[in-house]
């Protein structure tokens, strides 16, 4: 008889378990209340995530050329280059101020330099760079460290 009781019992008590509670309930993130902050200008104040449905859609831009024109004396920008692919022979740099591969020559900070193949990497101009081995070689510098080079089209 006890056990008829619990199987009736237990329909009723997993129906009551499903109701919004104070201290939970329902999943659907759409049934959290919206709360509105109100905030001083300057002031310290961690906002909350957004839902994705409360964000608005803003237009596209479409980006305009970032590739800096050369100069007169073919200077076209500064950057920081790493190791390149160590296997990969030949003196060159993977950069973002050129937009096709074309010769060129970059100079460090010691008035060190190198002509060089300049590769076009497809990302921002300030986004660094990736130098061939031999061209760090040739240069003199710490293959470990992040080298800030001028580079020049020719």
């Amino acid at each position: 008889m006890a056990v008829r009781l619990i199987l009736l019992g237990l329909p009723l008590v997993t129906a009551a378990c499903a109701l919004t509670l104070p201290f939970g309930g329902g999943d659907d993130p759409r049934d959290a209340p919206v709360i509105a902050v109100v905030e001083s200008p300057g002031a310290d104040v961690i906002r909350p995530r957004a839902r994705a449905a409360d964000t608005p859609t803003l237009p596209q831009e479409t980006p305009t050329s970032t590739v800096p024109a050369p100069q007169a004396d073919g200077f076209v920008g500064e950057t920081l280059a790493g190791l390149g692919a160590p296997g990969e022979a030949g003196n060159w740099l993977v950069t973002g101020l050129v937009e096709r591969t074309r010769p060129g020559r970059v100079v460090t900070e010691s008035g060190q330099s190198v002509s060089l193949e300049l590769r076009p990497s497809g990302a921002q101009p300030g986004a660094g760079s990736q130098i061939s081995l031999a061209a760090m070689q040739t240069l003199g510098l710490n293959l470990a460290q992040l080298a800030p080079l001028r580079v020049y089209v020719d």
